[in-house]
């Protein structure tokens, strides 16, 4: 299955949600086709896709008391909420028509890393830890996993294009760097989905018997695998999300800064291309294994 950062970063608040309201019935809306990756949760009850205004009000349930909007860029979830006029109304503040819709609101700010502030948001009506929140989610999906645990866990997806991705030779290369630093039989798992297919036949051509795969597996099971690893390297793509909730050390490669989609904090290293462009391939291995020495070493 393909899992979208878009909709992984807010797994968090879905599950804080239910530990709020462990009886409520949760009903996820969104524009897109993408209930697949609402439905997998056991936090979800319902999924509906709403695109116009009068569809997202038809979503609405007249008998809800709380409603969350976490899309920042459009005023029909502010109108639709203000037509049906639930108890609790929750959004973002972004100098739009309908900030005034909200009775508990955060404030938009797109240097700071989504998921953290849609738990953020949450936070404005019913105070909790956030980081604390985002871990437990994952070590909640990583129930019932059946995945070997590997020292350290990389990432080489990027669904939205090539210039999201660290060539698949520059994680082969900085495997070979990280071994001398790690305990002897270390194996490095690599999280792979449908779009990496042909990555995935080129890393087992190596024949690698310290090289692990999750190809197009079930998100408990790369839930348990970030858990376990000492350090996850990662593109900005789906799955990353999963490592920089658990609080693991994580060392995310990008083509220039996002901090919209990295989680700065003490266990976490952005690297961008150090020689002023944004070709991501112009990251280098040593870099990267530079990154992932600071966090090990801490």
């Amino acid at each position: 299955m393909q899992f979208l950062g878009t909709q992984i970063v807010s797994y968090p608040l879905l599950y804080q949600i239910k530990q709020f309201w462990p009886h409520c019935h949760l009903r996820v809306v969104a524009q897109d086709a993408v209930g697949k990756h609402y439905l997998i949760l056991p936090w979800v009850e319902a999924f509906t896709q709403a695109d116009t205004l009068s569809e997202v009000y038809r979503a609405m349930d007249g008998d809800a008391d709380l409603v969350i909007a976490l899309h920042f860029a459009s005023d029909k979830y502010g109108i639709a909420a203000m037509l049906k006029r639930p108890r609790y109304r929750l959004g973002f503040k972004n100098q739009r028509v309908t900030d005034v819709v909200w009775t508990h609101a955060y404030r938009k700010d797109f240097s700071q890393y989504m998921g953290l502030a849609n738990l953020r948001l949450l936070a404005a009506f019913k105070d909790f830890d956030p980081a604390q929140a985002a871990r437990k989610c994952v070590q909640a999906l990583a129930t019932g996993a059946e995945t070997s645990v590997a020292e350290v866990v990389l990432m080489p997806g990027g669904g939205a294009g090539d210039y999201k991705r660290w060539p698949i030779q520059h994680y082969v290369a900085l495997a070979d760097l990280l071994k001398p630093a790690l305990p002897p039989q270390s194996t490095f798992c690599f999280v792979l989905g449908p779009d990496e297919a042909e990555q995935y036949r080129w890393l087992q051509s190596l024949e690698r018997t310290d090289f692990v795969y999750l190809m197009t597996r079930p998100l408990n099971d790369i839930a348990t695998a970030v858990l376990s690893a000492k350090v996850v390297v990662a593109n900005d793509c789906g799955p990353s999300h999963l490592a920089q909730f658990a609080g693991v050390p994580y060392v995310g490669v990008f083509h220039q800064s996002n901090r919209e989609w990295f989680w700065t904090r003490d266990t976490s290293l952005d690297v961008v291309p150090s020689d002023g462009t944004t070709e991501i391939k112009n990251v280098t291995p040593s870099q990267v294994f530079e990154a992932c020495q600071r966090l090990l070493s801490n």
